[in-house]
């Protein structure tokens, strides 16, 4: 079995695509990361004399300074945007999407620099989905589609393991090939932002304080009480676990297919006509929220689970948005994981 996963294995790393693809995207994530803001690097200088507690003294020094904030000068001032945020001498209210006020559950109560920890977390939910659906569907799409175009799926199954020990190597090799390249765009993730801002300073501060692009705290209102480190590693071990259930999806998707280009074809279609249609289109009729909360894309972008407070109740079942996600995917990777051994031991003739 061993043998015959590591086989798998070897198949799937052969192919040229895949590299000339983790080239080209490589090169983009660098370029993107040097250029699409090119302004903000290390900044810890100007945050230095204001670290700690949020003082009436700083706060005034804070509004005094924040009239010169611009694109050109957000590293010496993103230290007075920060506290202006999070002053508590400042009564402010937010509303959501459907007009209920908003609430700080964890307060933020000092400021410390900690803006690489922004474009790591970002970069997850943004350009490590793109990285990660391109290798998957690449890699994964022609794992069984290629044995029914090379006429060699029929001896397979025919063969002592041709049945479920052949797709349990599958499979298993597949998923150890997702991680391999999580892995790949973790490693290349965290060194470009280490080189460019020149330190990863303010892991131990809370992920409520970590600005995206420095203005922007998306995790304000996060009733999780992580550090920003500790959340990177949940972060990534959700984003991980997304990937492997993706990958099983186009694993199945590639079993009912009969060319690798048709299994293409299909799991881009899955992918891209919900993110055209919630995310491009606005399309957002009530009816069809629970598509997009629900997504299997969800689980690899991560962020939504973690931004604020969220429950549903069915059944008169009072459970978390995190925890009734985590329930319907079990339940979905159980049944396509079947569904995949079940396609391939059956199916005769592709049309």
């Amino acid at each position: 079995m061993i043998r015959l996963t590591q086989f798998e294995f070897l198949k799937i790393m052969t192919r040229k695509s895949i590299y000339l693809a983790l080239a080209g995207l490589l090169v983009l994530l660098v370029l993107y990361a040097c250029f699409r803001h090119s302004g903000p690097m290390n900044g810890t200088s100007y945050y230095k004399p204001y670290e700690g507690p949020i003082t009436a003294e700083k706060v005034k020094v804070a509004q005094d300074q924040i009239q010169n904030y611009s694109e050109e000068t957000q590293n010496r001032y993103g230290v007075f945007y920060d506290i202006s945020v999070f002053s508590p001498f400042k009564n402010s209210i937010r509303y959501d999407e459907h007009g209920n006020v908003m609430e700080r559950t964890v307060t933020v109560s000092e400021i410390h620099y900690n803006k690489p920890w922004g474009y790591l977390l970002e970069y997850i939910d943004q350009f490590g989905v793109l990285f990660m659906m391109v290798m998957i569907l690449l890699g994964l799409a022609p794992v069984f589609a290629e044995e029914y175009a090379l006429g060699t799926a029929a001896l397979l199954r025919s063969s002592k393991r041709g049945k479920g020990q052949l797709v349990s190597a599958k499979l298993m090799a597949s998923m150890f090939y997702v991680v391999i390249c999580v892995a790949v765009f973790t490693s290349v993730n965290l060194l470009v932002y280490w080189l460019r801002f020149g330190n990863l300073a303010g892991a131990d501060t809370p992920i409520q304080s970590v600005g995206m692009y420095f203005y922007s705290f998306d995790y304000e209102f996060s009733p999780y009480k992580f550090t920003a480190i500790q959340y990177y590693g949940v972060q990534l071990v959700t984003h991980l676990v997304g990937c492997l259930i993706f990958g099983c999806i186009v694993l199945l998707v590639s079993a009912l297919s009969s060319t690798s280009f048709i299994a293409m074809v299909v799991n881009v279609a899955l992918v891209g006509v919900p993110y055209l249609a919630f995310d491009v289109m606005n399309f957002n009729p009530g009816w069809a929220t629970w598509i997009e909360e629900f997504s299997f894309s969800t689980m690899m972008r991560v962020t939504r689970f973690f931004l604020t407070p969220v429950s549903y109740s069915v059944f008169g079942i009072e459970l978390s948005y995190l925890n009734w996600y985590m329930i319907i995917m079990a339940v979905v990777t159980i049944g396509v994981i079947l569904g995949t051994y079940r396609t391939f031991r059956t199916r005769e003739v592709f049309s």
